[in-house]
């Protein structure tokens, strides 16, 4: 497995990561849901993406089964829902992520969303409360501006904001414009997520290319080069980015497998430029 650093915390974590978005929401698949994890963790992929919003909780309940005997082998990210960015709102909400988490502390806390009815300074005092106490390790943020990051460091203090997580993917580029740059200055991951772009119409954006698109024949030929998939070719393109990690969904052991072909390898000038060419920024 390959890593990077969070932020200029020191902390090493995989580039790839589980994302949980949609687990917990059917109990006919919760062993597979257990059982993909813990595959994960044994196979390097020990960076874990949940939220108090997926699943109505239910997604960090899969997750605390799935860690319960191996958690400081996992690093664990988790969100609070923008409808809970009040002061006592990110208190209550942190306690209860950790109940059924079953756990004593999150690595990674993140503002879901910018909240419409609470002021970054009233979430972020909050999240450095929460540091003080030993309950979170470092504080991140989600979808935020780069406006809204300079607020929420600002008022962190000299506590380090070491995140920001962001759509990224073929179809959406328009973080490398100046999040990233700014990013990349500041000391801030960029944790991408959904790779392979959203479901079809999802949001009025894009999915991923569709067989026999031109699109998607230029990523079938250049996989075929390289001995891999369409998907891997997107996800190490992601991935020539030194500052941003991918949180892929994985429901099986099948999806890491293939996720995990995305590393160890490059894709060279002539390819990157066909990619540049076919989906432009």
């Amino acid at each position: 497995m390959q890593h990077r650093k969070l932020g200029n915390t020191g902390v090493d974590i995989p580039v790839i990561g589980q994302g949980t978005w949609k687990y917990g929401e059917d109990r006919r698949k919760e062993k597979d849901e257990v059982e993909a994890l813990r595959y994960g963790i044994r196979n390097g992929v020990n960076l874990i993406d949940t939220a108090e919003e997926y699943g109505n909780g239910g997604a960090e309940k899969i997750v605390g089964q799935a860690i319960h005997d191996i958690r400081s082998d996992v690093f664990l990210v988790t969100k609070v829902s923008a409808n809970n960015c009040s002061y006592k709102g990110v208190l209550g909400a942190a306690e209860a992520s950790l109940d059924r988490l079953k756990t004593d502390y999150i690595d990674l806390y993140l503002q879901h969303w910018p909240s419409q009815h609470y002021d970054v300074a009233e979430t972020m005092e909050a999240m450095a409360e929460l540091v003080n106490k030993g309950i979170v390790r470092y504080i991140g943020v989600s979808n935020f501006t780069i406006q809204l990051m300079q607020e929420a460091q600002y008022h962190l203090g000299s506590i380090p904001l070491v995140c920001n997580q962001l759509a990224y993917h073929l179809h959406d580029r328009r973080i490398e414009k100046d999040i990233l740059p700014f990013s990349k200055d500041n000391g801030i991951t960029i944790m991408g997520y959904s790779p392979f772009g959203f479901a079809p119409h999802k949001f009025g954006m894009k999915g991923f290319p569709q067989f026999n698109s031109p699109e998607r024949k230029i990523l079938d030929t250049i996989g075929s080069k390289y001995d891999k998939t369409a998907y891997q070719v997107a996800m190490n393109w992601i991935l020539r980015q030194e500052s941003i990690v991918t949180i892929p969904k994985a429901v099986n052991k099948k999806h890491i497998d293939d996720n995990l072909k995305a590393l160890d390898w490059e894709l060279d000038k002539e390819d990157l430029d066909q990619i540049e060419n076919y989906f432009p920024l």
